[in-house]
Formats: structure tokens, C-alpha cells, sequence
């Protein structure tokens, strides 16, 4: 990738740099919740806000959190179930007055809710029932997005996932995605390391499992292969300290991170994660996705030796399952829903998949992870 700008002056002039066509109005700005805010009003919008509760005590959102319409949202505590849509719908639906834009503001677990409650306003279910793919599902409220962490590609994507009572899926319907997507690197400055660092590592892991795919398009993999290369570069300067270069260039990447997913797909790491998740409610995707790339150095030997020297890098310690509380009662359960990802194990070793990703295959690699 060409020309990549260091500043917001660069980041605001500078061409599209995505191939993949994606379904969101990308608005850059350097003003991105006064520009969310006069855009809602010039189009005499109803808005409905899905906050992360992380916002409380930035001052920069003040304007944000003081609208009446708003439900705050604890993404520390747990990615978004479908419990917790169901509840935003309700309370929705019960406004005296039609809400029609909900506006998720945070990051990608905030963002995914809100996707989640626009497109179930319309469809009847309870939002579990429409976890999978290709459902017929109506079109919602119309949803706009307000990153505050870079790295989710969520704010261009038509999935929004979710745990529910029996398994972590998204629900994938091209009405999912946001229709206007305001990006201010800005407003990243108050993202702690933690955050920051694992939240590319995701992104990371999107872009190196989508260029060593079976399945994604031709597009796809020219935006993970720039993805790849920009978010490595990131992680290998070092994100302790919020750096406006790095904010800018994190944002860019993030994009990349949804394009290349909308026409590619992930592969083993994201699958073994996804069971990783289900048993470890307190663990955050990132992390879990971190844990499974560790576990697949055979598989994946650059992105494994990528993962140990990004972490020793950055002075982050080796995620581990056990101190999410997942050990080898956990194993089964896990094999279990590992096997269900039928469409990331085929993107990962091709139509025959089967043969790779047996059961003894996936129950060894929980084995490894959990014996560390």
C-alpha cells in the first residue's frame, strides 16, 4: 500500500483505498460526533443511540450521552447477547414516537448490537432465531455507526455477532450493515492498551486468515494483503501511547479489515475461537482469537510467529484459556462448536475440508490450548 498518510489532513484527503465494494457511506472527519450529531438533525432523523458505557467519562462524547433516546452498554463485561437485543428492541419499539436510525457509538461488540437491534425492529423473532446465514429477514431501521476503536471492521460489515443461548453466530444479512459510518481516528485517544493492542491483533488476524484463504474473492484478498502489511507495521511500532499516526493509519486498516471480509472469509483460528468464546463469557474476541493463532503454528507458522513477537513487542503477556476460567471440562463443548463452522473450515483447507477438520483434529487442538 502507496501513500500512506501519517496525519488527519492525509487521512482526509486521501483516495479510497479499498477495492471490495461496501454496502457504507464512509464519512472521514476530524469533528466526528459535532458531524454525527448536524447530520442527524439536517436530515431531521429519530435517532436511537447504543452507546458503550466506556464513553462515560471522555468528555469528547458529552453531547452524545446526553440524549434521552440512549441505552448504554457495558462491552467489558461481555460481547453482546441476544438477550441484550431483544431488550434495546423493546425498548424501542415502546417510544412514543418511531425511531428510525439507530446510531451504535464504540466499538465492535457496540457497534454489532446496534446492527442487530435495526434489522430485528422489523422481523417478529426473538433475535436468536435469526442467528445464521442466509435467512429472510426484512429491512430494519436504518443503521449509522460511530467507531471509537479501530480494528473491528464492524463498521462496514452486514454481520453482527452474537452469543446466544446455544452458540456465538452472527446474524449475516446484507440489511445488517450500517448504511453511514463517521470516522474520526480522534477519537480513539482514549482506548487503553488492552484494547488497542488485542483489537488489531483481530484485525490482523482477519487480514492473514482472508489472504490464505480458499474461498474469498479476488478483491478480497488484495485488501487483506494491503491489510496484512499496514497492521503489521502498526503492531510492530508499538501502541502503548496513543500516536495520531498510528490512529489514522489503525482507522484505515480497520476498513480494510471490512472489505476483506465482506468478499473473503476467515479461516481456523476464527473457528477454533468461536468455542473458545462459548465457554469463557468474560473472554473478548480478540483474545480468544490470539490464544486459537497460538495453538496453530503448524497450520499458520507466520502468523504464529507474527502473534509472539507482536505480544513480546508490546510487553503483553500470553493469553492463556485457563485464566478465563476454560479448562479440559470445557473440551467437548468446545469440539463441538468448533465443528459447527463449516464455512470457516472451508475457507481454511478447500472443498474437502472434511478430511482435515475432523473432530480428533479440533479435540487436539482444545487439548494443547488448555494444557497451557
Amino acid at each position: 500500500m502507496k501513500n500512506v498518510p501519517a496525519d488527519m489532513e492525509g487521512f482526509l484527503s486521501h483516495q479510497p483505498w479499498w477495492r471490495t465494494r461496501v454496502p457504507t457511506e464512509i464519512i472521514r472527519s476530524r469533528e466526528g460526533v459535532g458531524e454525527l450529531l448536524r447530520r442527524l438533525e439536517r436530515e431531521n432523523r429519530n435517532p436511537f443511540f447504543v452507546v458503550d458505557s466506556v464513553l462515560l467519562n471522555q468528555p469528547v462524547f458529552a453531547s452524545l450521552l446526553g440524549q434521552k433516546a440512549l441505552y448504554l452498554f457495558d462491552a467489558s463485561a461481555s460481547e453482546p447477547k441476544t438477550g441484550d437485543v431483544d431488550t434495546v428492541v423493546s425498548m424501542v419499539k415502546s417510544a412514543s414516537k418511531a425511531h428510525d436510525v439507530v446510531v451504535g457509538i464504540g466499538g465492535g461488540a457496540t457497534m454489532d448490537l446496534a446492527k442487530a437491534v435495526g434489522i430485528c425492529l422489523a422481523n417478529p423473532g426473538p433475535a436468536q432465531t435469526y442467528q445464521g446465514y442466509g435467512l429472510d429477514m426484512k429491512k430494519g431501521a436504518d443503521i449509522w455507526v460511530l467507531p471509537t476503536l479501530s480494528g473491528t471492521g464492524a463498521e462496514i460489515t452486514p454481520i453482527a455477532v452474537l452469543r446466544g443461548p446455544e452458540k456465538k453466530l452472527g446474524i449475516n444479512n446484507p440489511y445488517t450493515a450500517p448504511s453511514v459510518a463517521v470516522i474520526d481516528p480522534g477519537l480513539t485517544s482514549g482506548v487503553r492498551k488492552y484494547n488497542r493492542f488485542f483489537t488489531l491483533m483481530d484485525c490482523y488476524f482477519h487480514h492473514y486468515e482472508i489472504v490464505n484463504s480458499r474461498t474469498s474473492s479476488e478483491d478480497a484478498v488484495s485488501d487483506a494483503r494491503d491489510g496484512l502489511s499496514l497492521s503489521r507495521n502498526i503492531l510492530m511500532s508499538g501502541v502503548g501511547e496513543f500516536r495520531m499516526d498510528n490512529a489514522v493509519r489503525s482507522s484505515m486498516v480497520s476498513i480494510l479489515g471490512g472489505s476483506s471480509t465482506i468478499g473473503g472469509r476467515v479461516g481456523a483460528a476464527h473457528a477454533i475461537s468461536y468455542g473458545l468464546s462459548n465457554s469463557g463469557p468474560a473472554l473478548p474476541h480478540s483474545v480468544a482469537v490470539t490464544i486459537s493463532m497460538l495453538a496453530l503454528r503448524e497450520l499458520y507458522p507466520e502468523g504464529y510467529e507474527d502473534t509472539v513477537s507482536f505480544l513480546r513487542g508490546n510487553g503483553m503477556e500470553v493469553p492463556k484459556a485457563g485464566d478465563f476460567g476454560i479448562g479440559a471440562k470445557d473440551v467437548e463443548k468446545m469440539t463441538k462448536t468448533a465443528l459447527g463452522m463449516e464455512k470457516l473450515w472451508q475457507s481454511c483447507f478447500g472443498d474437502r475440508w472434511k478430511e482435515r477438520a475432523t473432530e480428533e483434529y479440533i479435540r487436539g487442538i482444545y487439548e494443547r490450548i488448555v494444557s497451557l
